[in-house]
């Protein structure tokens, strides 16, 4: 059994750092510096807001920051190591945060409408990029 929650756990965290090394070269430019307290405060209002998972475990790529919104990428799974089916319940998701407050895409046909409302157009290519998995 400890053996099977290792590699389980072990897949969760591949499957995020996979996923987070593919996407990180669609941006087009270089990747924004944040002290660890600025990223480790990211993070947390991605959890606490973006994402239905409980318990997540997020990793964010900050995209640029304009005064005080935060435009980004989010990959989030469930923390729990005991959860067999973790894979499938990634969350991976752009997200614009306007100072405290997250606001992402909605699901299903007005994707594209909200991420043209979210987003300045030069962020767009790279939403497309790592919505559709195409990295650079």
């Amino acid at each position: 059994m400890g053996q099977k929650i290792k590699r389980i756990g072990f897949g969760i965290g591949a499957i995020l750092a996979a996923t987070f090394a593919c996407t990180s070269c669609g941006s087009g430019s270089e990747p924004i510096t944040l002290s660890d307290g600025e990223r480790a405060s990211i993070i947390d209002i991605v959890q606490e807001q973006g994402t239905v998972i409980d318990s997540p475990t997020c990793q964010v790529e900050v995209f640029r920051i304009e005064d005080s919104t935060t435009y980004g990428w989010a990959t989030c799974a469930p923390d729990s190591q005991e959860s067999a089916d973790a894979a499938a319940q990634a969350d991976a998701f752009p997200f614009r945060i306007d100072g405290q407050e997250l606001r992402r895409p909605s699901d299903g046909s007005d994707y594209e409408k909200d991420v043209k409302e979210l987003f300045p157009e030069d962020l767009r290519s790279a939403i497309n990029q790592h919505s559709t998995g195409v990295g650079g």
